[in-house]
C-alpha cells in the first residue's frame, strides 16, 4: 500500500507561489470577479487554500477586494507588475 507523506514546507510554499501566480493571470485576463467565483474556480472542493492566496495577495496589495455585497476582486498595478517577475 502507498504511503502518504506530509509535504514538505518548500513543497507548500512553490505551491502557494504558483496559486498567487494563477489568481493573478486569471484576474489580468478576466477582470474583477466577485470573492466567491474565485473561491469556487480555485478551490471547487472547498479546502479553503484559496482563502490563505487571496488573504496574502490582499494582504501585499497585488489585488483589491471591494466593499460591495459581492465582495469583487480586482488586481491592482502592482500585481500586474508582479507578473512579470520571475519568481513568483
Amino acid at each position: 500500500m502507498a504511503r502518504i507523506e506530509p509535504q514538505k514546507p518548500d513543497q507548500t510554499f512553490n505551491r502557494s507561489r504558483e496559486f498567487q501566480r494563477e489568481v493573478l493571470a486569471y484576474l489580468k485576463e478576466h477582470g474583477p470577479q466577485p470573492y466567491d467565483v474565485l473561491y469556487v474556480h480555485f478551490d471547487p472542493n472547498r479546502t479553503a487554500e484559496i482563502q490563505a492566496v487571496l488573504h496574502e495577495l490582499i494582504q501585499w496589495k497585488f489585488i483589491n477586494r471591494g466593499t460591495d455585497s459581492y465582495m469583487t476582486v480586482s488586481i491592482t498595478a502592482s500585481g500586474i507588475a508582479r507578473l512579470g517577475l520571475k519568481d513568483i
